[in-house]
């Protein structure tokens, strides 16, 4: 999925306090990688208008992270909700397969 086609698709209804009481902490999400930065990733999330960020400590399990290693932008990736950052209004998203495993699926209703 391109990118230009998840910003079409964001749901612009949802507030940012009816997101953080809607979405679980542990929710599985896919998104798209849309920019690199040394501290991590920025993940545009399917229908959801408010943007992901997954930090280098949470990628691996055992390890470290380097921006090498990142997925590329536009590629597909499944994250799970850690938190929430209120100043920007960011998801604070993990990929450690720890995390993965563990969560359970989100879907946003239409």
């Amino acid at each position: 999925m391109q990118i230009e086609d998840l910003k079409n698709q964001m749901i612009n209804a949802h507030s940012w306090e009816e997101l953080k009481d809607s979405l679980n902490l542990g929710s599985k999400l896919r998104g798209v990688v849309t920019k690199h930065f040394p501290f991590g990733i920025f993940v545009a999330l399917a229908r959801i208008k408010f943007t992901g960020l997954v930090q280098i400590p949470d990628f691996k399990d055992k390890g470290d992270m380097t921006p090498s290693e990142y997925p590329a932008i536009g590629s597909s990736v499944d994250v799970v909700v850690l938190g929430f950052k209120e100043t920007g209004q960011q998801i604070w998203l993990g990929m450690k397969p720890s995390q993965l495993n563990q969560s359970k699926e989100f879907r946003v209703d239409s």
